[in-house]
């Protein structure tokens, strides 16, 4: 009787010592501060697919016409993630079919942007759906816009008076 005594009192301060050194190593990690937003901008397709967590640590992607920053999701939209197919890209098309497959993403280096009118009811349900989701859980960071209305504001700017 007097072991099974010595054996519970044992048993009791190991486990006392073990959460109390836990509770300790756990206080003494510092959080790692919120990454800075990048600034609100435009980012074409062409742009875009440069944010898929692989050439850069950042993921972001687009849904009806708004770019998002998703890198706190890149275990979902990053490189090895079950939604890495969406990382970098116009994701509205997928998101609304509910798909990953290839024909669903739009091509990045197309003139102009997808057009989803062709999409019906319920498709327009579901990407609302997505896109609420999305409002409330990451940071809008820009605007998708055309690789066509991009490379026009470039050659805007170039042409501009300040620049000569």
């Amino acid at each position: 009787m007097a072991s099974t005594e010595i054996v519970f009192i044992v048993t009791l301060v190991l486990y006392l010592v073990i959460t109390r050194w836990k509770r300790r190593k756990e206080d003494s990690i510092i959080p790692e501060p919120e990454p800075k937003q990048p600034e609100w901008r435009d980012y074409s397709p062409l742009e875009l697919r440069e944010f898929n967590g692989v050439h850069r640590s950042l993921v972001f992607l687009a849904i009806k016409g708004t770019v998002y920053n998703v890198t706190l999701g890149s275990k979902f939209y990053g490189p090895k993630g079950p939604y890495s197919a969406f990382g970098g890209h116009d994701a509205t098309r997928g998101l609304a079919k509910s798909s990953f497959d290839d024909e669903f993403i739009p091509d990045s280096e197309a003139d102009d942007l997808d057009d989803w009118s062709d999409l019906n009811d319920e498709e327009k349900q579901t990407l609302d759906d997505w896109k609420a989701f999305f409002d409330q859980k990451y940071p809008a960071v820009g605007r998708l816009i055309s690789n066509k209305e991009a490379s026009q504001a470039r050659t805007k700017m170039n042409n501009s008076p300040e620049k000569n």
